[in-house]
């Protein structure tokens, strides 16, 4: 048993390794603009095969769990992934009919997809959050119940600075508004990496914490 957990744990901390790593290359990349032409096509598949095997590693870790204790957050994250990779498939070859007039068919199919996408990523955020209570629940690592609201936590203060940092975007200019606005859009322009990192960090310590299961 201890051998399955510290595999667990190992392959966890592999995932969220790999997770933390993807987001300061990408902090890296934001910074000094550095992806375009072919570079770009290179990267974005280093990009895709990493986060493949974040994906293998982290579902490997769950499903060790899973067996020890009797939890389905294996079952939970498959799922995310499958809806996942259904999401991408039909953003691939959802056919866009914006420049013909709409048929029947085409309103019914774009209702369905405008009524699917959100009820898929509810579901993927509900699940995310039931996989880390639970894994705070059987290791007793509290530091997952952290993660999980540090995650909610920087998504409400994305969605405030993307609807209008500070209420700049809207204000009457001022003298000293360009520079507070040039500050504003920064602050949001790297706020989703800088969160990418922060809560990378903290699953990473997370994982890392596990030595036992209830």
């Amino acid at each position: 048993m201890q051998d399955t957990i510290s595999q667990a744990r190992k392959e966890g901390m592999i995932s969220t390794g790999i997770d933390l790593l993807l987001a300061v290359v990408l902090v890296v990349f934001k910074a000094i603009g550095l992806v375009s032409g072919g570079m770009f096509v290179i990267i974005s598949g280093i990009f895709i095969a990493l986060i493949c095997f974040s994906v293998i590693y982290r579902l490997r870790a769950l499903r060790g769990i899973s067996t020890l204790s009797g939890i389905k957050v294996a079952m939970l994250y498959r799922n995310c992934v499958i809806l996942c990779i259904c999401f991408v498939a039909l953003l691939l070859f959802y056919p866009a009919g914006c420049y013909r007039e709409a048929t029947m068919k085409e309103m019914i199919e774009e209702t369905i997809w405008n009524l699917a996408v959100p009820a898929a990523a509810i579901y993927v955020v509900v699940a995310w959050f039931r996989i880390n209570f639970s894994l705070a629940r059987v290791s007793g690592v509290m530091i997952f119940r952290i993660y999980v609201w540090l995650c909610a936590f920087f998504f409400a203060l994305n969605w405030l600075c993307g609807a209008g940092p500070f209420g700049l975007a809207t204000s009457k200019p001022q003298i000293d508004d360009s520079v507070a606005v040039l500050v504003a859009t920064s602050f949001k322009e790297f706020l989703p990496f800088v969160a990418l990192i922060i809560t990378s960090i903290v699953h990473l310590l997370a994982w890392s914490k596990i030595e036992k299961l209830a």
